[in-house]
């Protein structure tokens, strides 16, 4: 596997620009060739298991090929492990309790692996918050974040109603207020 760095991952926070680095591991998950053309791919931090990182790379393709990734154009989605997840998303300037985050400029969304485990606390808790199904949540998450990143959204009140549209089976409308 070919190792990549996600050199500009920008958020900016109040006025000050941060810029973070993630190292990457691409995956090619047997699953990939079901998500409808576009230029979709698929990555895990360095510091996540292989065998794990191809199993919720499957499970994210699943997902993915539910929704119109034609309209991403260029995007990159990267499963973190939740052992550093803290440490990215305060280096970002977000909040590190949400398990998922949308970088609009690089195209790149970041989820965290506790999506992707089936017995662990952290998944449970995070059902629980957003009133999903720990079965839903890894749904749930995906289609937010594909609200924020087809709509090049930065509210997250107008991402959830996209995500929910999304969830329905319908294109959202994109800057249109609710």
């Amino acid at each position: 596997m070919k190792i990549v760095i996600i050199a500009t991952l920008l958020c900016l926070s109040h006025l000050n620009a941060q810029t973070t680095s993630i190292k990457v591991t691409d995956v090619q998950p047997n699953e990939l060739s079901s998500i409808p053309a576009g230029r979709v791919t698929i990555s895990c931090t360095t510091n996540y298991d292989p065998t794990l990182c191809l199993a919720s790379a499957n499970r994210l393709a699943k997902v993915l090929r539910h929704y119109p990734t034609t309209q991403l154009g260029d995007w990159k989605f990267v499963v973190a492990s939740s052992e550093h997840w803290q440490q990215i998303v305060k280096a970002l300037g977000g909040d590190p309790e949400s398990p998922a985050f949308t970088e609009l400029i690089t195209h790149v969304t970041v989820l965290e692996d506790a999506l992707f485990e089936t017995a662990d606390m952290r998944r449970a808790a995070l059902a629980q918050r957003y009133g999903q199904t720990i079965s839903g949540l890894l749904d749930y998450a995906v289609s937010h974040e594909i609200g924020h990143a087809i709509c090049q959204e930065h509210d997250e009140k107008l991402a959830e109603a996209y995500g929910r549209d999304l969830r329905r089976g319908t294109t959202p409308v994109c800057g249109v207020g609710r």
